[in-house]
């Protein structure tokens, strides 16, 4: 054997003495008890190639952060749903002749912005009790048809899977009874979570889409006794249409009447091509569902029919249509005796058949008496429900105004 072959050899004995070497001592680390710490860091998502852990998503699951202190994580969960969050608004309904505070039993609460919430599960001897906060990624766009881009324009693509994140408020750690909107109490983000958990919840409630104190807010309650976990419904509930209905939520209006109720929807995903069954229980929501669910909620009684664009154009009456360009419609039209806030404005564009987008006029927002670009519109699509100027051109093209 020559020189160089020997030392070939020399250089390879030496490689695999290292690696089985290595390869030991990171099994016999596996193999002990792990402590806390090291169980969170195998917890975390792995890199991808050109993405990082900040970049990954959660899709369709709970998320949940294994700290020292969270005995939670190691404790048996009921696969079925126990708990039920009790609700109150401004401490009623009032229970006559007593004066106490009433609580309502409903999985769906609609209160006014500014008035005071408060949940409640009644007292578990023995138990412990944690907060959660349910948060739907809507800095994403989802589609159960292909977008008026794509190829296939509107064909159905199957229901879209909506991703879900879950935070603990560790502010309300071992309180039976809550005001989830205090913002003293409510301590949502720990420095001991990790880095890559707080880009996802981040991510979820940075988006340009989500409002703090106005729009739907989901909540879950854990308490565990002995080793077992029992919950209210949450993310695990979910089927393939998305989050339960029976996922406690509470709505806030901006108002009373119909813009009260369409602006319940902020914070709900953009679905596009959205059913009936999404948009009432506020799953997900495109242009024209979203408005029709408001105006369910605000009659109290909710439509079953799924319209698109077109049919809200052919059945509601209309009170206006005129060209629009650059925000600025070729007639004038007057707030308080042509228009009003809650008339829908649909548009159909230039070089197109169909009306293909629609939302409601909002307000007068500069205040001139007149229908202009400075005037907002609340509308979905293909984003999640928000308010933009006209002059922003999402409405440039042919204009009609129906009346709801």
């Amino acid at each position: 054997m020559n020189r160089s072959k020997i030392l070939w050899v020399a250089v390879a004995t030496t490689f695999v003495g290292v690696f089985a070497y290595s390869f030991v001592i990171r099994c016999h680390k596996l193999a002990k008890p792990a402590n806390h710490t090291e169980v969170a860091a195998l917890a975390k998502p792995p890199k991808v190639a050109g993405k990082s852990r900040e970049s990954d998503e959660v899709a369709g699951k709970e998320v949940s952060v294994v700290t020292e202190s969270d005995a939670f994580a190691r404790s048996v969960k009921h696969s079925v749903p126990t708990l039920l969050i009790q609700s109150s608004i401004n401490g009623g309904p009032r229970v006559n002749p007593a004066p106490r505070r009433g609580w309502v039993k409903s999985t769906a609460i609609y209160p006014l912005k500014g008035q005071k919430v408060a949940l409640k599960v009644e007292k578990v001897s023995g138990g412990k009790i944690r907060w959660y906060q349910i948060i739907p990624d809507t800095s994403k766009i989802y589609k159960n048809a292909n977008l008026p881009w794509e190829k296939d324009a509107y064909k159905w693509v199957g229901l879209a899977k909506i991703d879900y994140h879950r935070k603990e408020l560790t502010g309300f750690r071992g309180r039976w009874q809550i005001e989830p909107f205090d913002n003293e109490s409510n301590t949502q983000v720990r420095d001991k979570e990790s880095s890559w958990f707080r880009s996802l919840w981040n991510k979820a409630t940075n988006s340009r889409f989500y409002h703090e104190d106005v729009g739907s807010f989901w909540f879950q309650a854990e308490v565990k006794k002995e080793g077992v976990i029992y919950r209210s419904p949450g993310i695990e509930d979910s089927d393939k249409k998305g989050l339960s209905p029976k996922v406690f939520r509470v709505s806030i209006r901006d108002g009373e009447g119909y813009i009260g109720y369409l602006t319940s929807f902020f914070n709900v995903p953009a679905l596009f091509g959205s059913v009936t069954y999404q948009s009432n229980n506020y799953i997900g929501v495109d242009c024209a569902d979203v408005l029709v669910a408001a105006y369910g909620k605000w009659k109290n009684k909710p439509i079953e029919k799924n319209y698109n664009v077109a049919m809200l154009v052919r059945q509601w009456p209309k009170v206006g249509e005129f060209d629009l360009l650059e925000g600025t419609p070729d007639r004038e039209l007057k707030w308080g005796r042509d228009i009003r806030p809650g008339y829908f404005i649909a548009v159909r564009y230039r070089g197109c058949k169909q009306y293909q987008h629609i939302g409601a006029l909002f307000s007068d927002a500069n205040q001139n008496g007149v229908l202009d670009g400075g005037d907002l519109v609340i509308h979905a699509g293909p984003v999640p429900l928000h308010c933009s100027y006209l002059r922003e051109g999402n409405f440039d093209g042919h204009i009609v105004i129906l009346q709801p």
